[in-house]
This record gives structure tokens, C-alpha cells and sequence, in this order.
């Protein structure tokens, strides 16, 4: 099925492939997403798919031990492990020289990873570490904060990542299960972008993931969050300055209102940045945040050391955007599009397997 004049989507033994060519540059982007993201995982299992892939690069069947990392040293290429709300991003960027080696290698830690205890002992120690390190750090730990009440009773309350009680309580065995029942074909969207041809790509699929079982999972973008009543969390560090952040509930990425929450955060941020920093400087960092997820969310994020100043002023911009007459605000955001347009006129952006994977998910519901 071609997605464009370039693109084309396919099926390589019940496994979903995504194929865009581009035989301008020798480079090979590889995206395989495992569909589900935090819907996946139970408070305990938090953290689970980046430990399972990251213990995965110390051996696999066909490449135990020191000979993964050595084979995969020769290659060049570089793995990319990204745990999301949505999915798990588990990938690589090479050369299409290695495309078949470095696939080879890729896809034998994912179908057949050994899993040594001491392995996953220095993985987990590492990506506690990095836990701890977000936490120590005030824009990461006002992330976990807010997070923490905004989402609560979500999936996207829990941590792609792991937290430091639920990365402590996963073990071998726990690894060795999970990836028996979850890794499933139905569960994959394979990416691809670069120079490499279709019966290049269908061939490697179809030597490594078209064994796994094909399992019964569907995607479907998740509900949107319940409405509760505004809460506020408080943490006391000491530090120079006060971290601010808070979040506010858009519609599904496939919602018609979808494009306009879109713009509207982003004229939002503009105005915030403008008021707090511009005119007044009362911070170094004042603007709306925008998640693009398959629920997505808008927030108003702040550093100062005058929050009883800033908070009103970013709620009279809220106020003003709000009580604008439908034909100001009308004008007003057109203006507003025309200048955000204006900033990438004449622009050649390239084309990443992360934006084309994200963009089919988000868009559509495939079957």
C-alpha cells in the first residue's frame, strides 16, 4: 500500500513493514516499535522492554557473550533503545553495506537474548543509576512529580524507564517470561528508511521475525485520561530557583480537534515565553509544552525565583486567549501560523524513521 509518491506499507508474514527509499545517501535507519508502551506494563514490570533490549546487546544465541559486542563493533552501526508511552522504539542506524550483518545481529539479541544474571544485575544497576540521576535533577524530578499527579490512574502514570522498586524485583526470570508472552509479530511496526530495497528489507524479516508467534495484540491508541479535579504537589530542594510545571489534557492524535490543541499550545507557549521572559525577565525558560502522544497533553512549564509574579501573568494569557471574540481569535491565530510557517519557509527537513512511524501510529488505527 503506498502511504505516498515514495513511501509503501506492507506485510512480511503477519509483521507490519514500513519501507521509504532513499538511495541519495548510503545510510540505513531501522525502527522496529513494540506497540503499547506503558498499556504493557503493571506497576511491577515498569521499566521491563529497555532492561529486556539493553541486557540483550551482552549475548544471544547466535552471538554469546563478547561476540555480540565485537560483531556489532564491526558493523559501525549504532543501536537505539527508546521506551515511550506509546511503544518501546528498538532500533539501529548503519550503512547499507552492513544492512544484512548488523539485521543479523539486531534481530538475534531481540528473538534469542541469553539473559545472564550478571548481565541484567549491571544493566539494572545502570539504569538505576540514571533513575536516580533524574530524580536528583530538579527539571527531571518536577517532570516525575507532575507526571505522577497528572496522570494518575492512567498507563501514562507509569514509567517506560522503571522506577527504582520496580527495576530492583526484575530478574532473569522475569525477562526470560516476559519476552515469551509479549514479544509477538502482531505487537511489531518495522521502519525503514534509507538505502536499502524492498526485497532487501523483506528477506531479513522474513529469516528473523516472521518466527516469532503472530499473538493476538491490536493497536489502538489509548483512552483518554479521566477528568479529575486540579491538584498541585509541592517538593522542597534547595536550589536557586522554584521549577514549575503542570499539565493539561488534549484530545486523541486522530481527534478532529486534534490540529487546533495542536496550534493553540504552541500560540500559548509564544505568549507565556513573551509575558515572563521577553518583557519582563523574570525567567530563563518560560513556555507550553506539547507531548505528541496517542492522547496528548499541553502544559505550561516556568523556572523563577518570583512564581507569586509569574503565576498570575501566565494566567492572564490563558484569560486573554480564552475571552477573545471568535473573529479576534480567528485573526489572531492565522497570524500566529503565518509566522510559525514563515520560520521554516524554504527549509529541507530529512526524513526520519521515527517521524514516519510516528505519524502512521498516531494517524491511523492499522488492522
Amino acid at each position: 500500500m503506498p502511504l505516498d509518491s515514495i513511501t509503501t506499507a506492507f506485510t512480511v508474514g503477519g509483521v507490519r513493514v514500513i519501507l521509504r527509499p532513499n538511495y541519495a545517501t548510503d545510510v540505513v535507519a531501522v525502527n522496529v516499535y513494540l506497540l503499547g508502551g506503558t498499556r504493557q506494563l503493571t506497576p511491577a514490570t515498569q521499566g521491563i522492554e529497555p532492561l529486556l533490549l539493553h541486557v540483550a546487546e551482552y549475548g544471544s544465541a547466535h552471538y554469546p557473550e563478547e561476540s555480540s559486542r565485537t560483531a556489532w563493533g564491526r558493523t559501525g552501526s549504532r543501536l537505539v533503545v527508546d521506551a515511550e508511552s506509546d511503544w518501546t522504539l528498538y532500533g539501529f542506524r548503519g550503512v547499507r553495506q552492513e544492512f544484512d550483518s548488523s539485521w543479523n545481529i539486531f534481530a538475534d539479541r531481540l528473538l534469542h537474548p541469553t539473559l545472564v544474571p550478571r548481565d541484567v544485575e549491571l544493566v539494572r544497576r545502570r539504569m538505576m543509576a540514571t533513575f536516580h540521576r533524574r530524580r536528583d535533577d530538579p527539571d527531571g524530578f518536577v517532570s516525575l512529580l507532575a507526571d505522577s499527579a497528572a496522570f494518575a490512574g492512567h498507563p501514562y502514570g507509569l514509567e517506560p524507564d522503571g522506577t527504582e522498586s520496580s527495576l530492583a524485583t526484575l530478574d532473569s526470570s522475569a525477562l526470560a517470561r516476559y519476552a515469551a508472552t509479549a514479544l509477538v509479530t502482531s505487537r511489531m511496526l518495522v521502519v525503514v528508511v534509507g538505502s536499502v530495497s524492498r526485497s532487501d528489507v523483506e528477506a531479513a524479516v522474513t529469516r528473523t521475525l516472521t518466527s516469532l508467534p503472530a499473538g493476538s495484540y491490536h493497536w489502538a491508541l489509548p483512552t483518554t485520561l479521566p477528568r479529575s479535579a486540579s491538584s498541585v504537589a509541592f517538593a522542597s530542594r534547595p536550589v536557586a530557583t522554584n521549577y514549575i510545571l503542570g499539565w493539561f489534557q488534549g484530545p486523541r492524535a486522530v481527534d478532529p480537534d486534534y490540529p487546533a490543541f495542536r496550534m493553540a499550545t504552541a500560540w500559548l507557549s509564544s505568549r507565556v515565553a513573551n509575558a515572563v521572559r521577553e518583557q519582563r525577565g523574570l525567567s530563563y525558560a518560560a513556555h507550553a509544552p506539547l507531548i505528541e502522544r496517542g492522547v496528548t497533553t499541553g502544559g505550561i512549564y516556568v523556572t523563577t525565583t518570583q512564581p507569586a509574579t509569574v503565576m498570575p501573568l501566565i494566567k492572564a494569557e490563558l484569560d486573554s486567549m480564552r475571552n477573545l471574540p471568535p473573529e479576534s481569535l480567528a485573526r489572531s491565530s492565522r497570524r500566529f501560523k503565518r509566522k510559525q510557517c514563515g520560520k521554516t519557509h524554504g527549509m529541507t527537513k530529512p526524513v526520519r524513521p521515527a517521524a514516519t512511524g510516528q505519524s502512521y501510529l498516531l494517524a491511523t488505527i492499522p488492522s
